[in-house]
């Protein structure tokens, strides 16, 4: 089942966002805390949602909101994670997770929806799926340790 994430998700996503950390480029320790700002903004933004399967939260997602940069007239939604175990991977529950995501962004009045992928977990096959699903290149990102 795809939710909308309620505070007492806060702890079953964050175990699940500390797998998601293991997946990044990054070698810093993910701190919980920290993180917990992060989803307690997104669930401010009401743009926090999990995939829930026999009482067990497997999966979320986090995005926030704001105006565009360079006009008012449009709000654009960033997605900060998606992530669903990898147990539970190979049906339909990501998909559904974006899908129940872009309705929410889009009943808040959201005209732009960004979706990213990451280098270092499964590039390819993200891709894919999001073109599939109507999404088309805007930018490439590139990281650089200073």
């Amino acid at each position: 089942m795809i939710r909308d994430a309620k505070p007492e998700d806060f702890g079953d996503v964050l175990r699940l966002s500390e797998s998601f950390w293991q997946h990044t480029q990054f070698d810093e320790p993910f701190e919980p805390e920290h993180t917990r700002m992060y989803v307690e903004m997104a669930h401010d933004h009401g743009l926090l949602a999990v995939v829930e399967i026999d009482d067990e939260v497997v999966g979320f997602c986090a995005a926030i909101r704001s105006p565009l940069m360079g006009s008012t007239k449009a709000l654009m939604a960033t997605e900060l994670a998606w992530y669903v175990d990898p147990a539970h991977r190979g049906g339909r529950n990501g998909v559904a997770l974006l899908k129940h995501m872009e309705q929410l962004a889009k009943d808040q009045g959201v005209k732009y929806w960004t979706m990213l992928y990451m280098e270092s977990s499964m590039p390819d096959t993200v891709r894919k799926m999001y073109e599939r699903l109507g999404y088309s290149k805007a930018e490439t990102s590139y990281t650089k340790v200073l």
